[in-house]
């Protein structure tokens, strides 16, 4: 005999409280497990919300964006030394890549073309 697990979480309500699957909206009425075949009905989950905080860092790696600190730049607006960066490819691919900048002290992005 199966042991139902009550989700912990409230955004667990979107997976199988049997053997923790993604469920899957099959009709209007039922939402049903893909691996365990387990059905809740959509009354149970109607309203509820997902929330999700996402880093400054987790975009980044998703993106594939670098985050380096630079101390060889100084702000241009504060002459802070110690500027973060990250590098983007933004114009054709035989052309350098374009510097985006941001001072942590006084908050100036600016770039540059390499």
């Amino acid at each position: 005999m199966a042991t139902k697990i009550r989700s912990r979480h409230q955004s667990d309500f979107m997976f199988c409280e049997l053997c923790g699957t993604m469920l899957s909206f099959d009709s209007r009425n039922y939402v049903k497990c893909p691996l365990c075949k387990s059905k809740r009905k959509t009354k149970e989950i109607a309203g509820m919300e997902i929330k999700y905080t996402v880093s400054e860092e987790q975009i980044r790696r998703e993106l594939g964006l670098s985050s380096i600190e630079d101390y060889n730049v100084r702000c241009p607006k504060c002459s802070n030394k110690g500027v973060y960066y990250h590098t983007q490819q933004t114009r054709s691919a035989d052309e350098g890549q374009t510097m985006f900048y941001n001072c942590p002290n006084c908050g100036y992005n600016f770039t540059d073309n390499t």
